[in-house]
């Protein structure tokens, strides 16, 4: 398994993996790791790319969200550009999960991104097969792909109406109503816990779009 910040294989593989860690874990996949070892299990000669962004806490979080979309953009296309014909999956959680939700379904969010549009290329949205996001603040209820009991929403929720056309079909949310980012509650263990308690939910969706 490799698993580098920027992974460059010398042969592309059929299948590659994109992780984003939640705020204030140290680089690398924090929480996300549980599924891409998953993925890379399930799948073998995958690789694996954690978004190298900042994953930083209070003032610094809107600037934070900003350099990790823009991490999510730039390091897929560059993937791409290498590996044109790779499937590609996509996993973010917590902050990890917000920045790829506004990556591929665009704003607004704050005052850094006001788009609505997806913001990767039409290269990645064409190979990307699954996107599986676990705790994410952008959350709100009554989605279609969401999964969880959650009905209130995150922190840093989606207006009413909101939808994703282009990539809902391709993408799982996951949050429960104890958690106190994606939700209104208050248990972090809830929040931390998504790999643990729907990591062979997610990875079934994954192998039911990943087509190698």
């Amino acid at each position: 398994m490799k698993s580098t910040l920027r992974s460059t294989p010398d042969v592309c593989p059929q299948v590659h993996i994109f992780g984003a860690r939640e705020t204030t874990a140290p680089p690398g996949f924090g929480s996300a790791q549980t599924l891409v070892d998953l993925v890379t299990k399930a799948f073998p000669g995958t690789t694996s790319e954690a978004i190298d962004y900042p994953a930083a806490p209070g003032k610094r979080y809107g600037a934070s969200v900003a350099a990790g979309v823009a991490a999510v953009v730039g390091q897929t296309d560059a993937f791409a550009a290498r590996c044109p014909d790779a499937v590609i999956i996509m996993h973010g959680y917590s902050q990890g999960a917000q920045i790829m939700d506004d990556a591929f379904c665009g704003g607004p969010d704050g005052s850094s991104l006001n788009s609505t549009k997806a913001l990767v290329s039409s290269t990645i949205a064409a190979n990307v097969a699954a996107i599986v996001l676990m705790g994410d603040p952008r959350h709100v209820g009554g989605l279609a792909f969401n999964v969880g009991n959650a009905t209130a929403a995150g922190f840093a929720a989606r207006p009413t109406g909101f939808r994703c056309p282009q990539f809902e079909g391709r993408m799982q949310s996951y949050c429960d109503s104890p958690d106190p980012f994606c939700s209104n509650g208050s248990s972090f263990a809830t929040h931390q816990g998504y790999g643990r308690e729907y990591g062979g939910q997610a990875l079934q969706f994954i192998v039911s779009k990943v087509i190698v």
